[in-house]
């Protein structure tokens, strides 16, 4: 009897296990490390297999430190099939964006700036790990909350900098176009009377000129 009663419990966590895990994914990735531009969206992907008998819809979500910093960030939804083998892992990509990270010298405001590179270079590490969405029940638009699964993946983002002097091509963008305007003005004011009235403009000038000249005879 006793052992009828330990089988049955055996029996039971095995049946409640597998139950349990029927929802995993795996996750793989090439490389951990990665080099981002400062200001820039970049889109990154990690692949996810899904093993067990089961069709689920998954995301990648970014780090709790992580997210306080990004200026914007974005995850697409991907099924990953029932039986999807490790070697048939799908991507799934997510974006994000990094704020202007390092000090810059500007001559106004935030124009006419100059960026030496001078600090050290910024480092951002975590993990991202998989979350189960509904599927088809979020396009429906029924709601749903996602659950993080227990499995994630390390990342840093190494934040470059770009040393350049200070670009001047703005100040030559405004006087160009202060001049244009200078030159349509000259034009308007030139031929906004009618013919008639500048002809008779351009004869008064030459009865003045023609009076100058009889004077110095």
């Amino acid at each position: 009897m006793k052992n009828e009663v330990i089988c049955f419990v055996i029996i039971v966590l095995v049946v409640f296990m597998l139950g349990f895990v029927s929802a995993g994914v795996g996750i793989k990735w090439e490389q951990e490390s990665f080099v981002v531009n400062e200001g820039e969206k970049t889109c990154l992907s990690y692949s996810v297999y899904n093993p067990w008998p089961q069709d689920t819809s998954v995301q990648i979500e970014l780090p709790e430190d992580l997210k306080g910093i990004l200026t914007s960030q974005e995850a697409e939804t991907k099924l990953v099939p029932a039986n999807t083998a490790s070697s048939s892992a799908i991507p799934v990509k997510f974006c994000f964006k990094i704020p202007e990270t390092y000090a810059k010298e500007c001559l106004i405001g935030g124009f006419l700036c100059k960026q030496d590179c001078s600090e050290p270079q910024k480092v951002y590490e975590g993990e991202v790990s998989v979350k189960s969405v509904p599927g088809d029940t979020t396009i429906s638009g029924s709601g749903g909350s996602t659950t993080a699964m227990s499995v994630s993946a390390p990342l840093k983002l190494k934040i470059k900098c770009d040393a350049h002097s200070t670009d001047f091509s703005l100040v030559w963008i405004v006087l160009v176009i202060i001049a244009l305007i200078g030159i349509i003005i000259i034009i308007y004011r030139k031929y906004r009377t009618p013919e008639k009235e500048r002809k008779k403009e351009k004869l008064a000038q030459l009865k003045e000129e023609m009076k100058k000249l009889k004077g110095k005879k």
